[in-house]
């Protein structure tokens, strides 16, 4: 009777430790391949689009670049609300033809495709270690948190152009409609070093 006890216990631990190793595996899947947030899909998506008939204009390009410009200035600043950063992004994604906007969304970026963009970018290195996000920067403003312990700036003066984007009231469309649009820093957010890296293509395209 005992021995029946002890092999009923040991089959019930190999059950329970298999159980565990298939979740874990299987979430460890889920995070690599999620969805990424809507501004990481925007930047990602325009590097991609590099290689397609859908390519930015040099057009969209002056348009484009203030923005992205803003958009890093806001991940550097740790001090964004994110309010502002969805405006912007939400301006970025205006600026993009239906087409572009839908061949992205057809894309179905993930996690992966962001690590592989940033190798291509040259900003792999600072992608992982980087702690300046835009989400991260305007959740830490919002918590009264700043980074790194430094004391949050005024956020008055310098954030007008955001401002003003922010009171047109764009409805976000297209690739917004698709993406889950986190309030919160996470690992799927991109980095300054890419952000600038997306700047530093739009100023070769403008020329």
């Amino acid at each position: 009777m005992k021995k029946w006890m002890f092999v009923t216990i040991i089959v019930s631990l190999v059950l329970a430790l298999t159980a565990c190793g298939s979740t874990h595996s299987t979430t460890a899947t889920a995070t690599a391949s999620s969805t990424l947030s809507l501004e990481g899909q925007l930047l990602v998506g325009t590097f991609k689009l590099e290689d397609t008939s859908l390519a930015i204009s040099s057009a969209q390009a002056t348009t484009l670049l203030p923005l992205w410009e803003t958009l890093e200035s806001l991940a550097s600043s740790n001090t964004a609300a994110s309010q502002e950063v969805d405006a912007v992004v939400s301006q970025i994604e205006s600026s993009l033809s239906s087409q572009q906007a839908s061949s992205i969304t057809a894309m179905k970026l993930t996690q992966q495709d962001l690590a592989a963009t940033a190798i291509d970018t040259g900003s792999a290195s600072t992608t992982t270690s980087s702690a300046s996000t835009v989400k991260t920067s305007a959740a830490q403003s919002q918590a009264g948190a700043p980074a790194g312990g430094n004391p949050p700036s005024d956020m008055g003066g310098g954030m007008s152009g955001v401002t003003d984007i922010q009171s047109t009231g764009q409805t976000q469309t297209g690739i917004s409609q698709a993406a889950a649009m986190p309030s919160t820093g996470t690992a799927d957010q991109v980095s300054v070093a890419m952000i600038k890296a997306l700047v530093a293509l739009l100023q070769k395209r403008i020329g």
